[in-house]
């Protein structure tokens, strides 16, 4: 078992870093090397398969490096306990995958907690009212389109981690969605890491 490291602050530093797609013969990145201290928002943008999703995956650690280290305050990123390092990185990725249940379900990651963290996540993502306009309110079954957006980034958010990346999260939003975006990183400055990945149009 792994020791249980300290409540981290957000400060995220990769050495070097090279990394492969699971089964990929070549490497997708190659030699990164970033140091974004805690409170930061940065904006990384460049077009389609320039690898920013990928630098997603292997911050988040869904992807190793295959050399050099990513490292969350100071330790190596595979020191920490999986479930540990979870609580403290919000994640949306842009294919969203959220699972079989309620809304209310999905943004809590299917943890137990509190009902007022469920709320506090909806509302900095903006669908709090959204989802209580729902037959059903926080226990409708997940849907389709750009609902599935908004839902994933209440997800990202839950439980203030101190470290959120977001790899497109303008795409299928409407208007009220974009605005409810821009709106959730003015809450979030100094609160988090912030980091955006997105595509030059």
């Amino acid at each position: 078992m792994k020791l249980a490291l300290p409540e981290p602050t957000g400060h995220l530093l990769l050495e070097n870093v090279t990394a492969l797609a699971p089964g990929g013969p070549k490497p997708v990145l190659r030699g990164i090397s970033i140091n974004i201290p805690p409170g930061s928002a940065v904006a990384l943008v460049g077009p389609s398969a320039a690898g920013k999703s990928s630098l997603a995956r292997v911050l988040t650690g869904i992807w190793p490096a295959v050399s050099g280290t990513v490292r969350f305050d100071g330790a190596d990123l595979a020191h920490w306990n999986p479930e540990d390092i979870g609580k403290h990185i919000g994640y949306l990725p842009q294919d969203i995958e959220l699972f079989s249940g309620t809304i209310a379900e999905n943004i809590a990651r299917f943890s137990q907690c509190r009902d007022e963290q469920i709320i506090e996540a909806a509302g900095l993502a903006g669908v709090h009212d959204m989802i209580q306009k729902m037959p059903e309110g926080y226990n409708t079954q997940i849907g389709d389109g750009g609902q599935r957006q908004r839902i994933g980034l209440a997800r990202a958010l839950f439980g203030l981690p101190c470290v959120i990346v977001l790899d497109e999260p303008n795409s299928n939003l409407d208007g009220a969605g974009e605005e409810a975006l821009v709106d959730a990183f003015a809450e979030l400055k100094n609160k988090s890491v912030l980091l955006l990945l997105l595509r030059t149009r």
